[in-house]
């Protein structure tokens, strides 16, 4: 007798910047296990960003492994989530370069003069992703004038996701989610786009009709494809017979994963860095909003802005100040002691920054520093720039598809009430905390879910 839908649970694993989670979820959300395993984020030189891609895969490895283990439900399908943003070079005869260019690596901004601000316009506007040092096309065109002999050395242009479908499938596919994070693909269309590519391969219009783009690009994929497991993988993940499914982005599957979807519901995330994020059925938004716009699926798109400088910008300071404040929770709470109209004012751009401003080399500024201000009011200055800047986010993501009706947070951020009520007084909407465990990989196994279900659909139709 076959197993009914309800008796199965999903599981989602979903690579992170630090970590890898491997989740599984029961029918309803709950969740039913869950394994971390950690991996460090190197700086070897100023605005570098780099980690091992072995690292990551033995840990994407051990997650998945523990999990799967931990579990008497038996699993319907499984589902992968990585983070945006990354590259990763691979030659077809050596296999992958060993190490990913993160999200947060900012050494793009030493080219971004050579791109003119007509071109970042009808980029932002094809691409729905901002040409800023964290999009794979800055990063590419970096790697081609500062370190060509990487690009010579490869075959591909692939990111983590490839990473994966590539080791433990039996083919190297990227979904549309993560292409459209890329700034090379136009998700509307459906194809990579050419301007994109010339921009990124640093090529003229002549050049590129004639020798194309210098690598080799994925094959591109709905959340939704089925992969097949390689023989020795699954045995090695203990994985059997479940079907792999090719899933999404962090960010797109962090709004499935939520339920936000649509205009008017937005999730509001601080933890290390920060997000702000809707969904709408829109394709193109003016980059006049300064925001993102990822597909999701073949009717949602994910609309918003992320912040380099959340918690920890907090970190940083309650570093700079242990001496009188032992840790972040006590920071924090001696920033309520002190009214805002009483304290300093800090623009929080300590790491760059993404939106609203997306210029990475924006720096912070402390300003209104008098003699009578102490410990206190400098943490009152921190949590109120870190909130003030998530707001600007928001109202950019509400100047494009309307006002919000409700906030869901996340994060860090969250085990403090006070910090709560400080952002629903300054945004002007209401804020609840958000009750999903692990949004991305939920989001992750809620996809492999439905492309289960839509096999299943389609079997019976036949």
């Amino acid at each position: 007798m076959p197993v009914k839908s309800q008796d199965l649970c999903y599981v989602g694993l979903d690579v992170g910047t630090t970590s890898v989670k491997a989740c599984a979820f029961a029918e309803g959300g709950k969740m039913l296990a869950e394994s971390i395993e950690a991996y460090p984020l190197n700086h070897p030189e100023p605005g570098a960003a780099v980690q091992s891609s072995l690292q990551i895969l033995a840990s994407c490895v051990l997650a998945l492994k523990k999990t799967i283990a931990a579990l008497t439900t038996e699993v319907g399908a499984i589902g992968l989530s990585c983070p945006m943003h990354s590259v990763l070079l691979y030659h077809e005869k050596n296999g992958f370069a060993g190490k990913v260019y993160t999200w947060a690596d900012g050494r793009g901004q030493s080219i971004l003069h050579r791109i003119t601000d007509e071109e970042k316009t009808e980029l932002h506007k094809y691409t729905g992703t901002p040409v800023h040092p964290m999009s794979p096309l800055v990063k590419f065109r970096w790697l081609v004038e500062e370190r060509p002999e990487e690009v010579r050395a490869a075959t591909h242009l692939y990111s983590l996701k490839e990473l994966l479908t590539h080791s433990w499938t039996t083919r190297a596919v990227l979904d549309e989610q993560l292409a459209s994070a890329t700034g090379l693909y136009d998700a509307v269309r459906g194809e990579w786009n050419a301007l994109a590519l010339r921009t990124a391969a640093g090529m003229n219009e002549g050049a590129f009709a004639r020798d194309g783009f210098p690598l080799k690009l994925p094959e591109v994929r709905p959340a939704t494809h089925r992969l097949q497991w390689k023989a020795g993988v699954a045995r090695e993940l203990g994985v059997g017979n479940v079907p792999v499914f090719l899933g999404g982005s962090d960010g797109c599957l962090a709004n499935v994963g939520s339920g936000i979807t649509k205009p008017g519901q937005v999730a509001i995330t601080i933890g290390t860095s920060a997000a702000v994020r809707s969904s709408h059925g829109v394709g193109r938004i003016d980059p006049v909003h300064k925001l993102f716009n990822y597909r999701i699926d073949e009717k949602l798109f994910a609309v918003g802005g992320a912040s380099n400088n959340g918690g920890k910008i907090v970190e940083y300071w309650q570093e700079m100040l242990r001496g009188h404040f032992k840790d972040i929770p006590a920071f924090i709470e001696a920033a309520f002691t002190v009214e805002p109209e009483h304290a300093p004012r800090l623009k929080p751009f300590l790491y760059g920054e993404r939106a609203p401003l997306w210029d990475a080399g924006a720096t912070a500024q402390l300003t209104g520093l008098r003699g009578h201000h102490g410990p206190a009011h400098i943490a009152r200055a921190v949590l109120d720039g870190v909130t003030d800047n998530v707001v600007a986010i928001l109202r950019d993501l509400e100047s494009a598809v309307g006002e919000t009706e409700i906030i869901e947070a996340s994060g860090g951020f969250t085990r403090s009430r006070r910090w709560l009520d400080l952002l629903e007084a300054r945004s002007g909407r209401k804020v609840i905390i958000a009750d999903t465990p692990q949004a991305s990989a939920y989001g992750a196994a809620l996809m492999a879910k439905r492309g289960l279900e839509s096999e299943v659909l389609r079997s019976g139709e036949q």
